[in-house]
């Protein structure tokens, strides 16, 4: 499954890149994620876990940096977990890409996901609409930590809240009740 997401942030391109690239100054803004400290091969030990109302989906993995490219502003992150207490998996690769937009950047996220177990068995719609609300959430974070470096201020060291499945189910449904709405009015 492919996922293009694209947000912006109030920080030069070049700052935004070498931010984006400091996963350890990333990580607290992954809602529901969690990353140890780096192993000798540049491998994080990586855990992530979303609530879908009453099922949990948490994986166990690495997380790593398998392309750089400073002069574009490109860089490829790969990730492989499994599912913990299930026999899911995942493996993901993330191309992303920092170009300046007017006083900040604009960053453009395409994912190759591809998922086995419970996860795979909600469906690519499902699993779209949640990746982007999950990226919006961590650009909006990212943009507060930025923006509290960029003041001076002391950035927040605090995790994201872990994702209320709930909030997260009702946001999907509303928005595709949106869309069929949508569609119906043509």
């Amino acid at each position: 499954m492919e996922i293009s997401t694209r947000f912006t942030i109030l920080l030069p391109a070049d700052e935004a890149y070498r931010f984006l690239l400091d996963l350890e100054q990333v990580a607290p803004c992954v809602p529901g994620g969690e990353l140890g400290p780096a192993a000798a091969d540049g491998t994080y030990p990586a855990n992530v876990t979303v609530r879908l109302g009453p099922m949990r989906l948490g994986y166990s993995g690495s997380l790593w940096i398998s392309e750089q490219d400073d002069s574009s502003r490109s860089a490829v992150l790969r990730a492989k977990a499994n599912e913990t207490g299930a026999q899911g998996s995942l493996e993901a690769a993330m191309t992303m890409k920092v170009t300046p937009n007017g006083e900040g950047s604009r960053v453009d996220v395409h994912t190759e996901l591809s998922l086995a177990g419970r996860a795979a068995k909600l469906g690519r719609g499902i699993v779209d609409d949640v990746a982007r609300r999950l990226v919006a959430e961590m650009a909006a974070c990212l943009e507060q930590r930025l923006g509290d470096q960029g003041s001076g201020r002391e950035a927040q060291a605090a995790a994201a809240p872990q994702i209320s499945g709930i909030k997260l189910l009702l946001h999907v449904v509303a928005e595709r009740l949106g869309r069929i709405g949508r569609k119906g009015d043509r």
